[in-house]
């Protein structure tokens, strides 16, 4: 056993110092080479201060003397890649616009770059940067051979590993001393901690000693008991918390005092539409900004009292909150961060919104030809009544109304039967017979105007399972608004079948309608023209039904409309 942990603990120490020695070596090459760049770029805008401010002879001779004086290879290239002057050579060296220090230098940058050069024959590291004098422009270059960058990593490798050497064997020396002394108790620990490792909670240390190996042992025991009865706790509790998180259907996310989050739940992850990995553990404010809850962990921080507000936190799609935030408090009432649960009522308001908006419409709609009723009544009450042609008149314009009334009423069931009901029974209509059923319907409506209705029915198409009462009413509501809007024109009804779908279309010639009312045409009580609406006997309830039926048999729709040229509803409906 000696023998092996011996072996381990020169294998590890091996490794160790294998390790500390390229980590070491590398980062030092590394630097040195960054520092040999760092200054031989250094060298070059100094040669290139100095050659902006001198008077110069020769370009050969400034080459020269600085070549000597800094101990590098200086090269003066033209901003066209003439070489004017290089310190190694005196030949006519070739034109150097190519080259990627002198192209990135001419544009500017101070560069160090390493590559072979062709002249000398060997790998340079080149540093360039841009220079003026008087008219001339163009790049200082200052080179070195890279083999004397390679020589001092050779010499630095050689001292690094006679160091390792001396290390190893003083290690061994020491290893085999300490491992004579420890091996047996070490071996017993060893092999108890690799038990509870495994999860083997019940392993103890049994050994005679009574001295500091024995204290040990004992404590290892005493510590394996209490490890074993913490970690089934943690683990129940931590069952629980898990599950209670899942089941919440609020978001939940907890923060520490320096705005870390310490943990989320799924659905607040959800929320933010972000992956709870990359939440937890990360600053609460790298994905979420928001004015509300900044101002919420604030008064929570300062008052330490449980904090509620409801506001808007707008990623990736805008959602209403209601934010619960409650400080986390030890038994000394030690601040350990802050809990916030949101609960997201978006959908909440907007149904709360929409139901004061449907009761304000409906009151307002039922009020008008009620005011109206009541009005002409009185008046026939008042001796109107015996005027023959008054009263007849009077009596008239409170049928008209009444008969608003019913229809006014009569869609609003309808809506609310469409919305609340499923189908009973599912029976598959001839869509070709319910679009001639409905065309000659209202033929009386279009007798005295100059429209025309246009369809040619398709004799490829299935029955569509839906009932004919539902098809008809969608059909009547589109095919009569179109009639109405319409004042001389054509109206065109277009049905196939693609892909086992179902599509219809209904184009008018009409008035048509600006594009900012697009987005809210099939809203209850929603009308483009109020006074024209109104007029022509429409409840505001037509588009509406229209689109609830669409949505009961799955499918879609969608209007195209041009102001004075007309609009166009497209319908999509899946066998």
């Amino acid at each position: 056993m000696q023998k092996k942990l011996m072996f381990s603990y020169l294998i590890i120490i091996l490794a160790a110092v294998g390790i500390s020695m390229f980590a070491s070596w590398s980062r030092g090459y590394r630097y040195m080479a960054e520092q040999r760049e760092e200054y031989h770029l250094m060298q070059a805008e100094m040669l290139a201060d100095t050659f902006s401010e001198a008077t110069l002879d020769s370009y050969e001779a400034f080459a020269d003397k600085y070549s000597q004086e800094y101990g590098v290879r200086v090269t003066i290239i033209g901003k066209d890649g003439e070489v004017y002057a290089d310190s190694e050579t005196e030949e006519r060296l070739e034109n150097h616009a190519t080259r990627e220090e002198i192209v990135r230098a001419l544009e500017g940058e101070h560069v160090t770059v390493i590559r072979y050069s062709k002249t000398m024959g060997k790998n340079y590291a080149y540093s360039a940067v841009p220079i003026h004098n008087g008219e001339f422009e163009g790049v200082m270059r200052v080179s070195l051979p890279v083999s004397e960058m390679t020589a001092l990593n050779n010499e630095l490798i050689g001292t690094t590993m006679v160091t390792v050497v001396l290390c190893m064997i003083g290690a061994a020396l020491l290893a085999a001393l300490f491992t004579r002394t420890l091996s047996k108790p070490i071996d017993d620990i060893t092999r108890a901690a690799e038990g509870i490792s495994c999860g083997e909670y019940d392993t103890k240390i049994y050994t005679s000693d009574t001295q500091q190996i024995g204290r040990l042992a004992e404590a290892f025991n005493r510590m394996s008991d209490n490890l074993k009865t913490s970690i089934r706790a943690l683990k129940r509790r931590n069952i629980e918390f898990d599950a209670m998180l899942k089941s919440m259907a609020s978001g939940v996310i907890a923060i520490d005092n320096n705005d870390m989050v310490m943990f989320t739940n799924d659905v607040f992850s959800q929320m933010v539409e972000c992956n709870k990995d990359t939440i937890e553990r990360q600053p609460f404010y790298t994905f979420m900004r928001n004015a509300v809850l900044f101002q919420i962990i604030t008064e929570v921080r300062e008052t330490k009292e449980t904090v509620v507000r409801e506001g808007t936190i707008a990623l990736v799609s805008e959602k209403l909150v209601r934010v619960t935030a409650t400080p986390l408090l030890k038994e000394n009432e030690k601040n350990l961060g802050i809990l916030l649960i949101l609960e997201d009522i978006t959908q909440i308001r907007k149904l709360e919104n929409m139901r004061q908006d449907f009761v304000s419409n409906v009151t307002h709609e039922l009020k008008t030809p009620l005011t109206s009723i009541r009005g002409f009544v009185d008046t026939l009450k008042a001796g109107a009544i015996k005027e023959e042609q008054v009263a007849v008149r009077f009596l008239d314009i409170i049928d008209i109304e009444s008969e608003r009334l019913s229809s006014l009423i009569n869609d609003i069931l309808l809506l609310s039967e469409i919305e609340s009901k499923e189908e009973q029974e599912i029976i598959p209509c001839d869509v070709n017979t319910v679009i001639t059923d409905v065309i000659e319907l209202l033929q009386p409506k279009i007798a005295d105007k100059g429209v025309k209705i246009v369809y040619e029915a398709k004799a490829n198409i299935d029955e569509y399972p839906a009932k004919a009462d539902r098809m008809k009413q969608l059909l009547i509501n589109l095919l009569d608004n179109a009639v109405k809007y319409t004042e001389d024109g054509t109206i065109t009804i277009q049905c196939e079948m693609q892909n086992d779908r179902l599509y219809l279309s209904i184009e008018d010639t009409g008035i048509g309608m600006e594009e900012e009312h697009l987005e809210r045409i099939f809203e209850r009580f929603y009308r483009v023209d109020k006074g024209r609406s109104r007029k022509m006997g429409g409840t505001g309830l037509g588009l509406s039904i229209v689109k609830h039926i669409v949505e009961r048999y799955n499918g879609t729709i969608r209007i195209e409309s041009k102001l004075n040229k007309g609009t166009k509803f497209m319908i999509s409906l899946p066998y």
